[in-house]
């Protein structure tokens, strides 16, 4: 978090812990050379800090004169003056009380006191044997106060930027990628907050370039680059043109990526992205999918505001999908079911699932739909009156049409529309008479078709067995003799001239052969 460097120069903050300020630790040990000395001037944080706020000047005079005994102990412990060790925790208190004097003189309009004295911040870390936590600790301690301020003076926009650009100028002076990104990624941040897109993006552009290997994405950088889309598709979304062709950009580039920490900061933003461009292409299940989960992402980063225009989007795509799970019977939306900014969405959600064309009406009246909403209220409006027209048919073999129109409140051409779409999905079994303005649902039809269907079936079933019989059947080779293939049957018939018999169709034939010959 930004906002949780406790005690590195944040106004109004105490450092906590220390129960006997006014005491040197034992365990430091005792300077026989220099009783109140440097000892007594680093304890002179614990001063400075109780009035800070009360005495800004009082304060930074004890800060001062704390840093001014660490100089000292240094010069006596290199000159072998005295024996004495300092612990890391309190070379710490010196770090701590040169980023108080930053805020000080920031608050009291003294800029180059200021930026002289974090320049100091640096130098000291750089000599000092400063960990990497208390480091990073420190230099966001100042950004984060001198953002404060902003906020309360617009006069400290200037020199809120300069500590900016000093910091990122003497972090890539040390080579600490770690923090040179985090920075940026903070200055990314308090440009967009400000509305300054612009800005936010040429700096987001400066931290891409250093994740990239000959123009192309760095993937063993997964995490910074999770990060620098989601900082992108957020401002696409506040500028409200995140268009199919950047959808597609921003999947195609982050939906393999696989980071070592899971930010749902980050994922939020991306999962919302993927859900439009696969409500875009129709595939509502998955975008229904995906929209849920930037909601639940988004309350757990506390957007309440991105939360709820995701929740909405995940109602829509589920109505769209045909799903009977009803989104806020889950937990994390059942507390947003009588939110003012939610109650429409959940009317309408109550209506489609009850086919209440009046209630689903009104609902849409009082939707308030933003412009992704606006892209796919038609088809959700078009969805509905389908649903709408299966159920008020159901229980009728015959429906004028233009009771249709009056039930769902739309004009004949749209009403005829909506039928003929029906019958071709296979949705409703049944004709239309334009004629007389009547659908024909009458069963009769359909099941006289069906028997018909069966009987042509059952014909062509009867032929094709009948003609493997004829082919299987054995047949005389010749009008005279027996062939070898003859039956007993017909070699005991008698074939000569003048006999009286029946023919192979059973018609009596005197005087003919079994062909009718003579």
């Amino acid at each position: 978090d930004d906002n949780d460097e406790e005690g590195w120069g944040n106004e109004g903050v105490d450092v906590e812990g220390e129960d006997n300020p006014g005491e040197w630790p034992a365990e430091q040990g005792e300077d026989p050379n220099d009783s109140i000395g440097f000892v007594a001037k680093i304890q002179e944080y614990y001063t400075a800090d109780q009035v800070k706020n009360s005495d800004p000047a009082e304060a930074l005079k004890k800060y001062r004169e704390c840093v001014e005994g660490y100089e000292e102990w240094k010069k006596k412990s290199e000159s072998g003056e005295t024996s004495a060790e300092l612990d890391d925790e309190t070379v710490g208190l010196v770090l701590k009380a040169l980023v108080a004097q930053v805020g000080i003189f920031l608050a009291m309009g003294e800029e180059k006191e200021a930026f002289d004295t974090f320049e100091s911040v640096f130098t000291f870390v750089h000599h000092a044997n400063i960990s990497e936590s208390d480091f990073r600790s420190a230099v966001l301690g100042v950004l984060n106060n001198a953002m404060g301020l902003r906020q309360s003076d617009k006069k400290m926009a200037r020199a809120t930027m300069t500590l900016y650009d000093k910091t990122l100028e003497k972090l890539q002076e040390l080579g600490n990628a770690t923090l040179w990104d985090e920075v940026t990624f903070k200055l990314s941040s308090l440009y967009t907050a400000e509305g300054d897109l612009k800005n936010a993006e040429r700096v987001l552009d400066k931290v891409h370039e250093k994740c990239m290997i000959n123009g192309h994405d760095d993937l063993s950088k997964p995490d910074q680059l999770c990060e620098i889309y989601a900082r992108r598709a957020k401002i696409r979304i506040m500028l409200g043109n995140e268009d199919d062709s950047f959808l597609n950009y921003i999947y195609s580039k982050t939906h393999e990526l696989k980071t070592n920490v899971t930010d749902p900061k980050n994922e939020s933003v991306l999962k919302e992205c993927w859900g439009k461009k696969f409500g875009n292409e129709g595939h509502w299940e998955t975008a229904y999918t995906q929209f849920f989960t930037a909601f639940k992402n988004y309350q757990t980063v506390g957007e309440s505001t991105d939360a709820k225009r995701c929740l909405k989007y995940a109602v829509m795509t589920n109505m769209l999908c045909d799903k009977a799970e009803n989104p806020f019977e889950q937990q994390e939306a059942r507390v947003y079911k009588t939110d003012p900014q939610i109650k429409a969405i959940n009317s309408l959600r109550d209506a489609y699932e009850k086919c209440d064309v009046d209630s689903f009406k009104t609902s849409t009246d009082n939707l308030q739909p933003d412009r992704y909403m606006k892209k796919h209220l038609g088809t959700m409006v078009r969805d509905f009156q389908e649903r709408a027209i299966c159920d008020l048919i159901r229980p009728y073999q015959r429906v004028r049409v233009a009771y249709i129109c009056k039930s769902i409140g739309v004009d004949s051409e749209s009403a005829l529309d909506i039928l003929i779409q029906l019958i071709l999905d296979g949705k409703v079994n049944g004709r239309i008479n334009e004629v007389e303005g009547i659908l024909d649902l009458r069963k009769s039809n359909a099941k006289r078709q069906a028997i018909e269907l069966s009987k042509y079936k059952a014909l062509e079933s009867w032929a094709t067995s009948l003609d493997s019989m004829r082919k299987t059947m054995p047949q005389p080779e010749s009008r005279r003799g027996v062939g070898l293939g003859a039956s007993k049957e017909f070699m005991d018939m008698p074939t000569g001239s003048g006999h009286t018999g029946y023919d192979f169709y059973g018609h009596h034939s005197a005087g003919r052969g079994l062909f009718g010959d003579e």
